[in-house]
């Protein structure tokens, strides 16, 4: 009898992804869904070992120099990227991961009265 095995494996995309540097890219499908433009600052709300990316304060209401602040990784595109070491040191500490973490993202919800969006972190994504 011949094993067979499928090629593809994983099917489900990256929504999110943290890099031991501090690089966090944001898929245009987050983007969207939290409504994020340039400028924006991101942060996770965290609880009972759940996390939940949102957003913390919009560029109009940023003033001044913030961490995790979002902005297109090309002109014309819906990919963001944001930098911030302490939020992904945290993240992949929580995980137990090193390097670098790739999480697809859940459906849009309130969380503490901020729209916010579920990393799904029991399902990793490997390169």
């Amino acid at each position: 009898m011949i094993k067979f095995h499928s090629l593809l494996g994983c099917s489900r995309r990256v929504d999110i992804s943290f890099s031991f540097g501090g690089k966090i890219d944001i898929s245009a499908r987050v983007v969207r869904a939290l409504g994020i433009s340039k400028g924006d600052v991101i942060d996770i709300l965290t609880g009972d070992g759940e996390f939940y990316l949102y957003v913390s304060s919009r560029a109009t209401d940023a003033c001044g120099r913030h961490l995790a602040r979002c902005y297109p990784t090309q002109t014309n595109t819906r990919h963001f990227r944001a930098n911030c070491r302490r939020l992904c040191a945290a993240i992949l500490k929580a995980t137990g991961l090193n390097g670098r973490a790739r999480f697809p993202a859940g459906e849009v919800t309130l969380v503490n009265g901020h729209k916010a969006i579920p990393i799904i972190t029991k399902k990793i994504i490997h390169e």
